[in-house]
């Protein structure tokens, strides 16, 4: 935890620093189908869920598009769970401190991490703009 802002904003939790609801993908879907989600939505971060609907991690845009040849029939012959695997199963607890998701960023280059509650549901997503809003506030 970075000692100055901790000390700065002892309170702070992550659940008022994360976003919600959240855009989820099965771990079986397609590449595309995760790629139109996130074009659709606008959004740049898919929680993977796995079939009994437990969160797994977090896949990026950039994720997706780094499956060369980025072309429709390659993405669509490729699965979530392709990407998933060479990612780290991260996640945050509602009452962390945002300096524990931050940490957490940094130190396995990740722009977003899961939030989950004592009993591993999915209640949010925290990334780097819900991190950068609120140190500015």
């Amino acid at each position: 935890m970075t000692p100055s802002l901790a000390a700065a904003a002892p309170g702070a939790r992550i659940d008022k620093v994360m976003s919600k609801p959240v855009l989820t993908v099965e771990i079986d879907a397609s590449l595309w189908d995760a790629w139109q989600l996130l074009f659709v939505s606008g959004l740049r971060h898919l929680v993977v869920l796995d079939t009994d609907g437990s969160p797994l991690g977090v896949i990026s845009d950039r994720n997706v598009l780094a499956q060369p040849p980025a072309t429709m029939e390659h993405l669509q012959a490729r699965s979530v769970r392709d990407v998933l695997g060479r990612l780290p199963r991260l996640r945050v607890l509602p009452s962390d401190h945002p300096t524990v998701a931050a940490a957490i960023m940094r130190e396995h280059s990740v722009e977003a991490v899961a939030v989950v509650d004592v009993r591993e549901r999915l209640v949010g997503i925290v990334s780097e703009s819900d991190l950068v809003s609120w140190l500015v506030q």
